[in-house]
């Protein structure tokens, strides 16, 4: 007949050297890991932004009637469709789609002189440290990009070709491709592409 087993714990040595490793990995890991969710909320963003640009196409070509995307003011965490489209060469706060049913470039739905004015599509940019910055001819055409009936953007009271770029950006001097540029070249080409710009610098047109 055998006594009891005496069970052994771990010394508060062991434990000590546990906790130190576990301490200098997750030194490692954390950056690591946020960067990964900053990479994601870029792509996120962009990814959106492109789906409303397409969409706003679709919808002029389907609807036969000028479609705008536009800079939007946010007021407490959702566009602010009667505030209009925003000027300016700040960071955007947010976007809109709305069809553009008295072409005249503004959102200004009336019930009874403008029923077909409507919203297609909004969004808020998630992200505190976001920095979203317009090239400065898309900020020079009010921060609109004008789709017409047959599926080409010219900027509001212009006949050339619309070319313009939207930064999305979070600033770090260490995380590479800390940027995403959203293009439409063309009047048509839309594009994303990954960039490092460590200020959130302004993007070119094209």
């Amino acid at each position: 007949m055998t006594g009891p087993r005496t069970l052994a714990g771990f010394s508060l040595l062991e434990l000590m050297i546990v906790v130190a490793i576990l301490s200098v990995i997750a030194a490692f890991a954390v950056p690591s890991f946020q960067s990964l969710i900053s990479l994601n909320r870029l792509s996120s963003e962009a990814n959106e932004l492109l789906a409303g640009l397409g969409q706003a196409r679709t919808e002029a070509i389907r609807l036969n009637r000028r479609t705008v995307l536009c800079r939007a003011s946010v007021a407490s965490g959702q566009v602010n469709a009667a505030g209009g489209c925003v000027a300016g060469s700040d960071s955007w706060a947010g976007w809109m789609v709305f069809v553009d049913a008295d072409d005249s470039g503004s959102y200004n739905p009336n019930a009874a002189t403008n029923p077909e004015e409507v919203m297609v599509r909004a969004h808020v940019f998630n992200g505190t440290q976001l920095r979203i910055t317009p090239s400065a001819g898309f900020a020079g055409a009010g921060n609109r990009i004008v789709f017409r009936p047959d599926g080409l953007a010219r900027a509001a009271g212009q006949t050339t070709l619309q070319t313009a770029t939207l930064r999305i950006c979070e600033p770090s001097t260490s995380m590479q491709q800390n940027a995403r540029d959203v293009r439409i070249g063309g009047g048509s080409r839309l594009s994303v592409s990954r960039m490092t710009a460590a200020t959130c610098t302004v993007p070119g047109d094209s």
